[in-house]
């Protein structure tokens, strides 16, 4: 009997150790936001960190959840799916929305503009001051310039802007001539630059609207800045995140973006490209 109460009591404390030895299962809520995460690419930036922390620790397991814009402030609520989300600015209803959340420091310093697809008749920055543009941006984004209203009838009646789901999607209405204008951001233009079509893109000088961007954390659902810090810190120290962000374009640490401006001299010879 001894020796029997003795083995109940290995394999209990054995069952007990390999429960709680299961890593932690982390939630990271991502919507279509070219290079950080996109369904419409096999890379993406916030793909390619998960997989390298889930490689290299077993405290957590960080698992990727593709959500609507819209849905993000659900997501990231007390009854939503997702404990984080990274590469997301407080600016866009964070505040109004789930105050609560944790920031940590700035990840990217980023910068939203119009482009435009350069043609004879519109060759500068004149373009954009013309009446009765058609506007292409994204569903459920918070655009500055018109009070961050993300109704989309409202947007389509008052200020003739048109949403869809990607920016892959207006990238290839403007260059077919559906829209006029798009508004997308200058970490997405990087990933451009190689494009035969680049040439033809007229970006605007300004920016309108400039941001911060940071991972944000619902510490109140069991992971907090300081776990995602602690988990990230091996690859700052040794330089994993840095290359992780130079393979986009992006600098480490964050700083404004040098934006590539397109060489109009090549514009004739690419026109052929786009039909």
């Amino acid at each position: 009997m001894r020796y029997l109460v003795i083995f109940v009591a290995i394999i209990s404390s054995s069952y007990l150790s390999a429960e709680t030895s299961q890593p932690q299962t982390v939630h990271v809520a991502a919507y279509d936001y070219p290079p950080y995460f996109s369904v419409y690419s096999d890379k993406h930036l916030v793909g390619d960190i998960l997989q390298v922390l889930n490689e290299r620790q077993q405290s957590y397991r960080f698992v990727l959840k593709e959500i609507p814009s819209k849905a993000r402030f659900k997501a990231l609520s007390v009854d939503g799916c997702c404990h984080m989300m990274m590469f997301e600015s407080n600016d866009w209803g964070w505040r109004e929305q789930l105050p609560q959340i944790q920031l940590t420091e700035p990840i990217v310093f980023g910068a939203e503009r119009f482009v435009a697809l350069r043609k004879q008749h519109q060759q500068d920055m004149s373009f954009f001051e013309q009446e009765g543009l058609r506007l292409g941006g994204i569903s459920g984004y918070h655009y500055s310039f018109l009070d961050n209203v993300t109704d989309a009838q409202l947007l389509e009646d008052d200020h003739n802007v048109y949403l869809s789901l990607s920016h892959e999607i207006n990238v290839m209405m403007l260059l077919n001539g559906r829209l006029d204008v798009i508004m997308t951001h200058d970490e997405y233009l990087v990933q451009l630059r190689d494009e035969t079509w680049f040439p033809r893109l007229l970006i605007h000088e300004q920016p309108f609207n400039t941001y911060q961007l940071h991972t944000l954390i619902n510490g109140r659902k069991g992971f907090t800045t300081e776990h995602w810090q602690e988990v990230l810190k091996p690859l700052l120290d040794d330089g994993t995140l840095a290359q992780m962000f130079a393979n986009y374009g992006l600098p480490w640490p964050a700083e404004p973006l040098l934006l590539p401006q397109p060489d109009a001299r090549s514009v004739d010879t690419q026109a052929e490209t786009i039909r």
